[in-house]
């Protein structure tokens, strides 16, 4: 009982008697005539200094704020026109009229209809109004709609009262100015579960999400949202295991000066966009760029950014791939720091595993004073170059398209006997036969004048060049090497002049 102590001692102790009235349901009258003014046992008493008390009491039964406020006195729809509610609304009276027939219920013994507005008054079901709202369901609602609120965007703070463009294809229509439109419900709600563009960008799921937004469904608002949420985080997401793909999406489809203020972003600090070239992530987001900008501006910072790097770049595995994309990429004019670095480094980038491959490429997109320059120096290279594992294909590649041909024969002029004999350097010896047909007698003059001849027909390496100059060489000097061959008949079941006497075994016989 220690839960009721609150209540008038003849309620705790059963002295008083209340008729069982329900709402909507009025008792005969001879129950109305017994009813009269009730006073609500739960005001109007001492106990009225323990309001909070009553509060707390009321909480424990687990009675609602309804049934609560019916309790205390402060119900919306009970007590005088003139009274207010818990939350300082004051109340008309015209709901109470509408009760008015029904006074006899609340009549006092004397006759009189009580104005006390603590007085317990019952109403009809008609009397009440709609059913209370789903409180879970407004709030909901409401929650939304902050949400909502939180990420709308005026486009005259963005830019400046620009009116933009799409971004991408056709179908995203242009803003007008000053527009403001809400985020789409999707991407709200992916941002109530990481919280921000930045967490989802990082999270294979997330990312995954936003990509297809850009891409995709996207609208301008969503995208440019998206941009304002990475811009800031472009470098730590460069060379994220996920994010990368992100940025490498929205560098694609944002606009140029979207893009400038990207390039100005990874070219902030010296070095900063070479440590990203090397990165196994960040060199797929510096490709990117490089395949798209277009303004002068963003080219310039890109190749000074990249400039001071170009040796580190050209040798590193994921480096290499960077200047690639600049001779693919980048107009002959702003490739000339790739070339010239080229050019500058020749022996040290044409020996390196990627070097090699990147200096065949420099060849194939330079032009003019350039691309002699550079030739010149891979000639002036040619026979330390011939003889390494990788330098031999840079020289086979100027070879093969007929550049620094008097350079490259000046170089190797003596040597050719020694070069046969070696697995690198007989390729270039094969490619001096086939493509310079200047050389061809200097070659063959070199083989028939060595003391050796029969070694070399038996050399793994040295009897395919003297197979190609059987097959490329005419008239006298192809005689020359003929009559040479045949001396050594001998050797015909030799393992690896086999071929040389069965290719030519007509001729051989004569």
């Amino acid at each position: 009982m220690d839960d009721f102590d609150f209540l008038p001692d003849e309620l705790r102790h059963g002295n008083i008697h209340l008729p069982e009235i329900g709402f909507g349901v009025f008792p005969p009258t001879s129950a109305s005539a017994s009813l009269t003014s009730i006073p609500n046992p739960f005001v109007n008493q001492h106990s009225r200094r323990n309001l909070l008390g009553l509060c707390q009491n009321l909480n424990k039964m687990s009675i609602s704020d309804e049934e609560r406020s019916i309790f205390t006195g402060s119900h919306p729809f009970l007590g005088s026109p003139t009274s207010k509610n818990l939350h300082g609304i004051r109340l008309g009276g015209s709901f109470l009229e509408a009760s008015s027939h029904r006074q006899a219920l609340t009549q006092s013994s004397s006759g009189e209809v009580s104005d006390n507005s603590h007085r317990l008054r019952l109403l009809a079901r008609e009397d009440y109004p709609k059913p209370l709202p789903n409180r879970f369901t407004e709030n909901k609602d409401c929650l939304l709609e902050q949400q909502k609120r939180r990420h709308i965007i005026d486009f005259r703070e963005i830019r400046g009262n620009r009116i933009f463009q799409p971004l991408s294809g056709g179908s995203r229509k242009c803003m007008k100015e000053g527009e403001a439109l809400s985020l789409s419900p999707d991407l709200v709600s992916v941002l109530g579960i990481y919280g921000s563009v930045y967490m989802a960008a990082k999270e294979q799921m997330g990312c995954r999400f936003l990509q297809k937004k850009l891409m995709e469904e996207g609208s301008f608002v969503d995208v440019m949202f998206i941009f304002r949420g990475l811009v800031n985080h472009l470098i730590e997401l460069g060379v994220d295991q996920f994010g990368n793909f992100l940025v490498q999406k929205l560098i694609q489809v944002c606009d140029e000066q979207q893009r400038t203020e990207i390039v100005i972003m990874l070219t902030s600090k010296p070095g900063l966009l070479v440590t990203i070239s090397l990165h196994n992530y960040g060199t797929r987001v510096v490709q990117k760029l490089i395949e798209t900008v277009r303004t002068k501006t963003q080219i310039n910072l890109v190749k000074a950014a990249l400039k001071p790097g170009l040796l580190s770049l050209v040798t590193a595995t994921n480096g290499n791939h960077v200047v690639l994309s600049c001779l693919k990429f980048l107009a002959p004019e702003d490739n000339k720091f790739v070339l010239e670095g080229a050019t500058r480094f020749c022996a040290t980038i044409a020996t390196h595993e990627h070097g090699c491959c990147v200096l065949q490429h420099c060849v194939q997109y330079s032009d003019g004073a350039e691309r002699e320059n550079l030739v010149a120096e891979i000639a002036r290279n040619s026979l330390h170059l011939a003889q390494d594992p990788f330098g031999n294909y840079v020289v086979q590649c100027i070879i093969e398209q007929n550049l620094g041909g008097v350079n490259v024969m000046f170089e190797l002029r003596g040597n050719y006997v020694k070069l046969a004999k070696q697995k690198f350097s007989s390729h270039v010896v094969e490619k001096c036969l086939i493509h310079y047909p200047e050389s061809r007698s200097q070659i063959v003059h070199e083989l028939v004048s060595d003391s050796n001849f029969e070694r070399l027909l038996q050399d793994p390496f040295a009897n395919y060049v003297i197979q190609s100059a059987l097959s490329k060489t005419k008239g006298n000097v192809r005689a020359r090497l003929m009559d040479k061959v045949r001396t050594f008949g001998n050797l015909s079941m030799n393992p690896y002049c086999k071929k040389i006497f069965f290719k030519h075994r007509r001729h051989l016989r004569k």
